[in-house]
C-alpha cells in the first residue's frame, strides 16, 4: 500500500520544523485528497469524496495521523 500522506518541512534544515500535510488518502473511502493550503497539526481536513472530517497530527517521525471527528 502506498502512503499518499505527503508533508512539508519548511522551517529549517534539521527536520524539526512544523509539518504540513499537502495531500492525504481518506481512511474511510481511500480517495486521494490534495489540499490547496497545507494543513498543520491541529487543523481539520475534509474528504472531498465522502465528506468525512479528520483532525491532523504528526508522530515523532513526522508521519501524518488522521483522527476522524
Amino acid at each position: 500500500m502506498r502512503d499518499h500522506q505527503s508533508w512539508d518541512d519548511d522551517d529549517g534544515d534539521d527536520g524539526r520544523g512544523p509539518k504540513r500535510l499537502k495531500e492525504f488518502d481518506c481512511p474511510s473511502c481511500n480517495a486521494s485528497n490534495p489540499l490547496g493550503d497545507p494543513a498543520e497539526a491541529g487543523d481539520e481536513v475534509l474528504c472531498n469524496y465522502c465528506g468525512s472530517s479528520y483532525a491532523v497530527s504528526f508522530n515523532a517521525d513526522g508521519k501524518a495521523r488522521l483522527k476522524e471527528l
